[in-house]
């Protein structure tokens, strides 16, 4: 699934081996095989390396114990409605889903095309009263949706000066205020019940904008309204977790927050990287992935950042800009608009049932390798 060669598959790789929580138990031992007495520096070097790793061990579990306050999902009781389910990420989401006989509920204004059991409903999350009334349908048809996946988005790849008013209005409409109707609209019964998940599919745009694409403005492309949007869509995303938290005290409705960098999908259809070994484009099914492991998981708080740099996009944008500069041209963002293919993206990424049966018996080695 991960490239070799990129930083992500190196990081994989670090993982498995020297800060795997075996590592010190071999290490030490060889260490003293070949002949180091215990106050040497490089047998002190090793035990020290393996309390630290220990201890960062122990210290992460208890973390990820703190999250994870009520087991895991038990699917026969959930509805999964996923908004912009008709393509891309979304799409592939809805069949993973609905392979594993998981009712999927999918909101797009297109159609969604596929032969499993997936419910979908015509519908413009801009439109707050298009929401109500596809909700109340859903409710008759289905019941009420326990886990809230708000990942609808759309780009428009113009200058700043280029977006007329409506291009601006639509893309925060889509991007941002859809995600706020839908929480309004289904997030009261969650909270009524104590019960529900909501997650919100931000950027790493929406993060620091400049790290990943930046305008270009001899060919007239840039993402400024849709970092704003999704930008907006953290923010609101983080006040939700506070008020579900401090408000309305309900630790049953999760969150998370995905923020992802370039996907390879047609949203960014011709963006290429400077140096695709720290910034690689990530596959949808490896998104997928995490979304789904979100769920079962039912951690508190949760955030899924990737690929690996996504992790330092936070901190890049905290220090002088000199260093945000710096990485931006770094990671080629100063140009990566220029091969940027604009479109709907609609109907490109669909993904054959053939693709859809593999991807699913993946993840099913995944979950039994988990268990033993």
């Amino acid at each position: 699934m991960m490239t070799r060669y990129s930083i992500d598959f190196v990081v994989q790789m670090l993982n498995a081996s020297i800060f795997h929580v075996s590592f010190p138990a071999l290490l030490i031992p060889l260490v003293k095989w070949y002949g180091y007495p215990n106050d040497s520096s490089l047998f002190q070097a090793a035990a020290a390396y393996g309390i630290l790793l220990y201890v960062f061990k122990i210290l992460l579990s208890f973390h990820d114990r703190k999250q994870r306050t009520s087991g895991k999902v038990d699917w026969e009781d959930e509805v999964v409605l996923i908004t912009g389910g008709a393509s891309g990420v979304g799409y592939l989401l809805a069949e993973m889903l609905a392979i594993r006989h998981i009712t999927v509920v999918v909101l797009d204004i297109l159609p969604v095309k596929t032969a499993l059991d997936i419910d979908s409903y015509i519908c413009d999350i801009s439109n707050p009263e298009d929401i109500a009334r596809v909700a109340k349908e859903i409710r008759e048809d289905i019941g009420e949706p326990t886990i809230l996946v708000n990942n609808a988005g759309i780009v428009n790849g113009k200058s700043i000066l280029d977006l007329s008013i409506e291009d601006i209005k639509r893309t925060m409409d889509v991007n941002f205020m859809g995600q706020a109707w839908t929480v309004k609209e289904f997030l009261p019964d969650m909270i009524k019940n104590d019960h529900g998940h909501i997650i919100t599919v931000s950027s790493a745009m929406g993060i620091m904008a400049a790290p990943m694409i930046e305008a270009n403005l001899e060919n007239k492309s840039t993402t400024a309204d849709y970092s704003a949007s999704k930008a907006a869509a953290k923010a609101f995303h983080e006040g939700l977790e506070s008020e579900i938290k401090y408000v309305y005290k309900t630790p049953g409705v999760k969150t998370t927050l995905v923020c992802c960098g370039k996907i390879g999908t047609s949203m960014f259809s011709g963006v290429k990287e400077r140096f695709p070994f720290w910034t690689p484009t990530l596959e949808p099914l490896e998104v997928v992935r995490h979304i789904i492991e979100s769920m079962e998981e039912r951690r508190g708080r949760n955030q899924v950042m990737l690929p690996f740099f996504v992790n330092f996009v936070p901190l890049v944008s905290i220090l002088p800009i000199w260093i945000g500069d710096l990485a931006t041209r770094l990671c080629g963002a100063d140009n990566a608009m220029e091969s940027f293919v604009a479109g709907s993206g609609k109907g490109e990424e669909r993904e054959s049932i053939k693709v859809v049966d593999a991807t699913a018996e993946a993840l099913a080695q995944d979950e039994s390798k988990k268990d033993i």
